[in-house]
């Protein structure tokens, strides 16, 4: 299987697993060489291989049947998903596709991610391969929306696709038993040429012996005649990078909030984990947020399923929306934070097109790892619409940044370079990401975000574009409160930034009990929303809640300001710009 000597440690975002590594030759290839030689067979060996040079690879090392090491496949294709974080341990290999002429057979060995790319297969195959060994590490993760069984059948299809197209014996080698989230789900098996499954294991340790004919390949290659029949001249576009690349690229940028709108996402709530006691209060909020909203554009509403979509609609008509302006959307679902695992939009303008960013989302730091699968849900959206797809690889959540539409883009430092959202990850590669996918030619960096907020410093609770030039940002007078120093700085970033800076007050303070300990709840006006004709401003039962919206109708003249109430949906830990997304008209 694949990293036999270890457990599956990309199953964590970054451990410092350098321990774990070897060298080819090294200690797996000196103990097992002895034992290849003396018992005349062929072995493969994967391994968590450092090179000399300090690098690190998910390899297979290949030993003869006399003892020799004959070299080494480093994987090339690696993944980066919710618990198959591999990109942060393993270097792909550049040295191309390895075929193996030992004493018995000639083989290849892909690993793992590999068994997922046609190419890859192909290419070992034209070289002469006679088998395909894919040592691999693969299961159920709890809580994906898609049957463990489709899983496991498209596992088995991809690779008796690839002995049935390359005239090649496939041989499948896969991780059994759980570890962390992930139930490994074993099933190895061989297939022939033809791709009938000559022998398969089960989910529990076992050991296969399969005799297999590698005569068979040349029969099945010269009755089909697949590879003498290709048309490689007419291929190029299989070697040529996937387009688009970067949002930039292809002219998208992500416009300010408050330019028009085609729709708003939100997701409806149910959670009473998120809302103790709170769920149905809280679905009355939604009603008057969809009523506001529903005025001037479409809105996008998530439910879990039809009992929920019939609960919301009749709820929506007996608070007296028009259930008419609203598009229900079913999928499995965890929360309701929106703005922080939802796309990001992105526009461009002369070809009048829309496209989707889909970052990685980790809860927050991994605070909350029931919530990880609201990961996938820009994937959803993006298939929905038929909308491009840009994938930057990088954790980020949409409450992090505030964008004023011509390059500049609001952010804190607490946030995007905590060590739990990208280890090492420097002000520089921020940018760079931001310029790429965000069309960021500014970024204005704020120090720290205000007390009790778990998300990290999100800067929709501290400074917001409300113009290219102008910003509103959250203050806090009294200097006995712990926000006030951290106000403060931020204030005198933006001043120094050279913005027209508008201060608007902090809520008083609120506090709740988690898990038995008092906790502050990280209120603030600049939680608002835009959308085409109102503003959203949630309100808290304070007497400073008239001050924040005449300051924020001063902002927006030519919108209505509506307080929402969201003494309920601040236990929660977020509000109204939290749980909202726009789709911006392209």
């Amino acid at each position: 299987q694949e990293l036999y000597r270890t457990k599956y440690f990309p199953l964590d975002e970054r451990v410092d697993v350098a321990h774990l590594a070897e060298t080819i030759p090294g200690d797996s290839t000196a103990a097992l060489s002895p034992i290849a030689k003396e018992l005349n067979v062929v072995l493969v060996v994967p391994v968590f291989e450092r090179d000399g040079n300090g690098k690190y690879y998910n390899s297979a090392a290949v030993i003869d049947a006399d003892g020799t090491v004959l070299g080494a496949y480093r994987k090339i294709h690696i993944p980066h998903d919710p618990f198959f974080y591999e990109q942060s341990y393993f270097e792909p290999g550049n040295a191309g596709y390895r075929v193996f002429k030992t004493r018995y057979l000639t083989f290849a060995v892909l690993i793992c991610y590999d068994q997922w790319f046609p190419e890859a297969a192909r290419v070992v195959a034209l070289e002469g391969a006679d088998l395909i060994f894919y040592p691999t590490a693969i299961g159920y993760l709890k809580g994906d929306p898609l049957p463990h069984k489709d899983w496991l059948n498209a596992w088995v299809t991809i690779q008796r696709s690839h002995a049935i197209a390359n005239f090649v014996q496939v041989a499948v080698v896969n991780r059994v038993g759980v570890e962390g989230p992930i139930r490994f789900w074993g099933n190895s098996f061989v297939s022939d040429a033809f791709g009938k499954v000559l022998k398969k294991a089960g989910d529990e340790e076992a050991v296969l012996v399969v005799d297999v004919d590698v005569s068979q390949n040349a029969r099945i290659r010269e009755g089909w005649r697949f590879t003498k029949n290709r048309r490689p001249e007419t291929y190029k576009r299989i070697v040529s990078p996937l387009r688009p690349d970067t949002p930039r690229e292809w002219g998208f940028h992500m416009p300010a909030e408050w330019e028009p709108h085609d729709a708003t996402w939100l997701a409806w709530p149910y959670d009473p984990v998120t809302f103790p006691k709170r769920v149905k209060k809280v679905e009355q909020t939604y009603v008057r947020i969809i009523r506001e909203l529903h005025r001037s554009e479409t809105v996008n509403l998530a439910v879990r399923n039809a009992a929920m979509k019939a609960r919301a609609a009749d709820l929506l008509r007996s608070g007296g929306a028009d259930v008419r302006r609203v598009k229900f959307h079913i999928w499995d679902y965890a929360d309701v934070w929106f703005r922080d695992y939802g796309p990001t939009f992105v526009v461009n303008r002369n070809e009048r097109k829309a496209g989707v960013v889909q970052w990685r989302f980790n809860a927050w730091g991994g605070k909350y790892p029931e919530l990880l699968k609201d990961g996938h849900v820009p994937y959803f959206i993006s298939e929905r619409m038929g909308l491009p797809l840009f994938r930057p690889g990088i954790v980020l959540e949409g409450g992090a940044i505030d964008v004023n539409g011509k390059g500049a883009v609001l952010t804190t430092e607490q946030c995007l370079l905590n060590e739990n959202r990208n280890p090492v990850f420097t002000k520089k590669d921020a940018e760079r990401y931001l310029g790429e996918y965000l069309g960021a030619t500014r970024v204005i960096w704020l120090k720290s975000g205000i007390e009790g907020d778990d998300t990290d410093g999100h800067i929709d609770n501290l400074a917001r574009f409300t113009g290219p030039a102008t910003v509103l940002c959250a203050w806090e007078d009294d200097p006995r409160d712990p926000n006030h120093a951290t106000l403060k700085a931020n204030h005198g970033v933006l001043k120094r930034a050279k913005l027209n800076v508008i201060k608007v007050p902090m809520p008083p303070a609120r506090y709740d009990r988690v898990r038995g300990e008092r906790r502050r709840l990280s209120s603030s006006y600049l939680n608002f929303y835009i959308a085409n004709d109102v503003v959203l401003v949630p309100v808290f039962g304070s007497d400073r809640d008239e001050t924040a919206l005449g300051i924020i109708q001063n902002a927006f003249p030519g919108r209505r300001i509506a307080g929402i109430d969201c003494s309920d949906l601040i236990y929660g830990a977020g509000t109204l710009h939290c749980i909202s997304q726009q789709q911006p008209h392209a």
